[in-house]
């Protein structure tokens, strides 16, 4: 009797062994290279070199403001500070430099905020197709993976890189980089690529279309 029990129960555990190995082997899974996705977008590209465009701008008007203030303070070294020229120059730099203040301050968070913005949308974005090549496939996970940088610059960050690493193998054929990529910045370049861009994601075409690619 308790040579019976002990062969149902280990009839049982390789039942489930069994099971569970099937369950395994019904997974299918890709693999996609996220930090190549976001590099060779094109939507990346052009917004990058339009926040460029933009930072050269704000760079260049608080140039120009501070040459202003520079010049009110040399102006104001010419007057007696008794007189009352003096204090109402000594007023307008005051102003002036409060506003320059406010203004630096307002532009930067204003572009960090619309720089995050858009880089949520480029997830969503990404994400979005990701999970379309899925459900097409029928692929029931995604997992993301990283080249490993050569030109590391000791054996200290190469080793964090190798800590790091989600995926140590996989074949090509399971790797959708490339037809996310190409999803993307077809639809992208149908959108009218750089023209759909707004200041944030929410003031171009790129945020009125969903991607049905």
């Amino acid at each position: 009797m308790k040579q019976r029990g002990i062969i149902l129960i280990a009839a049982i555990t390789l039942a489930t062994a069994a099971s569970v190995n099937a369950r395994a082997d019904d997974i299918n899974t890709a693999v996609i290279d996220v930090a190549r996705v976001f590099e060779e977008y094109q939507l990346t590209r052009d917004l990058e070199a339009k926040f460029d465009e933009k930072r050269r701008a704000l760079a260049e008007e608080a140039e120009r403001r501070h040459t202003n203030i520079e010049q009110m303070r040399r102006g104001l070294a010419a007057f007696d500070p008794a007189s009352k020229d003096f204090a109402r120059r000594e007023k307008d730099l005051i102003q002036e430099e409060i506003s320059f203040e406010v203004w630096s301050t307002y532009e930067e968070k204003k572009l960090k905020a619309a720089h995050k913005a858009w880089l949520l949308h480029i997830y969503d974005k990404t994400r979005a197709v990701i999970s379309n090549i899925a459900k097409e496939r029928k692929i029931d996970l995604v997992l993301t993976y990283d080249k490993l940088a050569e030109d590391a610059p000791d054996s200290v960050a190469l080793r964090q890189q190798i800590l790091l690493q989600k995926v140590i193998y996989h074949s090509d054929r399971v790797d959708i980089t490339d037809e996310v990529l190409d999803r993307l910045n077809k639809a992208y370049r149908d959108r009218g690529g750089a023209k759909s861009l707004g200041d944030t994601p929410a003031d171009g075409k790129t945020a009125k279309k969903d991607d049905k690619s």
